[in-house]
């Protein structure tokens, strides 16, 4: 069977689908990465999805549906959680990364103690946002509410996170800094700039391209801790969709299908580093035999997933630039929360005005703002 490919950067990718859809020429499948989902979604241009597998990570399968139906299926998963120093970590007392924020806490208050000027426990760059929503989805309440129509980042729960992240700017347990302002990150870790990094699978691969094979010692990977145990985190990745336009959707099924077979799951991981969504294939090499890989998988068992609607990108973007005033000190937490907030509630006006149309009057929400979800 000819496949013809057609490669599309990841910056320029939704653009190109969504043209193609109101074009009405999309492709028979593609490529596309889990937040992108809803807006296809919403805009009824995918075929709902068979079951292609059985042992599929349900968080990855979790964020491919819609009202109960899968639109996606998972290619490859990716989710976030340590990189550390092991040797530096024992020299300061402890054998392995805490389960819990505030072991978390004490590790890095006695890493701080070996550390030289300018080298720090924590790299976490202030212009990523990543870490933050991992410390929020780690809470009970949700960032959105309300059939996420309203904002709840005044709640408890994310006003905790957050106090969370501002302490460990004030503490110097990080530095301000943004991702721009670093030279090389693999070559700052291995000489001891940092300790702890929260990051994705595609650095296994960048810390052995960077460092030697002398230097493997010098790294490992853990789980996320967590508030009070072991913590979730993100869910992440890329689906294979089939768009309802197609007129090869049988054929399409069937390349995903062979997508997703043993050999083609363990060549992708061999030259991209990205993790299959099946968990059979993490029994075989080289997956089985890579110890770093081992924190992953516990992690992928162990993720939430972000609310699948089309503005979430926006939403988080605005949490990255809001979360950088407060760990620069520039506003406190209640008032910070407070505004966005209220900035995420214009954002999500349309959506609102849309689910109104659909919903019976007695269903909408009621005028004016409502009290945080966890509040007294």
């Amino acid at each position: 069977m000819h496949v013809c490919v057609q490669e599309l950067a990841w910056s320029s990718a939704q653009v190109r689908l969504l043209s193609a859809v109101a074009a009405g020429d999309p492709p028979d499948v593609a490529q596309v990465g889990d937040t992108d989902l809803a807006m296809l979604v919403t805009l009824h241009a995918l075929r709902p999805q068979r079951r292609i597998a059985d042992d599929l990570f349900p968080g990855a399968l979790e964020v491919t549906r819609f009202d109960g139906i899968s639109y996606g299926v998972p290619w490859y998963v990716d989710t976030r959680l340590l990189f550390y120093r092991p040797d530096i970590l024992r020299r300061a007392g402890f054998n392995r990364p805490a389960r819990t924020w505030s072991g978390w806490l004490r590790q890095m208050r006695a890493v701080k103690r070996l550390l030289g000027p300018g080298q720090y426990p924590l790299l976490a760059p202030t212009n990523e946002y990543e870490f933050l929503e991992v410390l929020a989805l780690q809470q009970p309440a949700p960032m959105l509410r309300d059939g996420d129509r309203y904002g709840n980042f005044e709640s408890t729960s994310f006003r905790q996170a957050l106090s969370f992240y501002k302490g460990l700017y004030q503490r110097h347990l990080a530095a301000r800094i943004d991702d721009r302002q670093l030279v090389n990150l693999w070559w700052e870790m291995a000489r001891g700039d940092f300790v702890f990094y929260v990051s994705g699978p595609w650095n296994i691969g960048e810390f052995r391209r960077f460092l030697p094979p002398r230097d493997e010692a010098l790294w490992m990977t853990a789980p996320m801790p967590g508030p009070d145990g072991p913590g979730a985190s993100i869910i992440g990745g890329s689906d294979f969709v089939v768009f309802r336009a197609s007129h090869r959707a049988s054929v399409a099924h069937q390349f995903i299908r062979y997508m997703l077979a043993d050999p083609q799951q363990v060549r992708l991981y061999e030259i991209t580093g990205d993790l299959p969504s099946r968990r059979g294939v993490w029994r075989l090499p080289p997956l089985a035999t890579d110890v770093k890989l081992r924190a992953f998988h516990t992690q992928l068992e162990r993720v939430r997933p972000f609310e699948a609607i089309p503005e979430w990108d926006e939403i988080m973007d605005g949490m990255r630039r809001m979360a950088a005033r407060v760990a620069a000190g520039d506003v406190s937490v209640r008032s910070a929360t407070r505004r966005f907030d209220h900035a995420v509630d214009d954002w999500l006006a349309k959506r609102r005005e849309l689910l109104a149309r659909s919903m019976p009057a007695t269903a909408t929400a009621p005028h004016g703002r409502e009290p945080p979800v966890d509040s007294p």
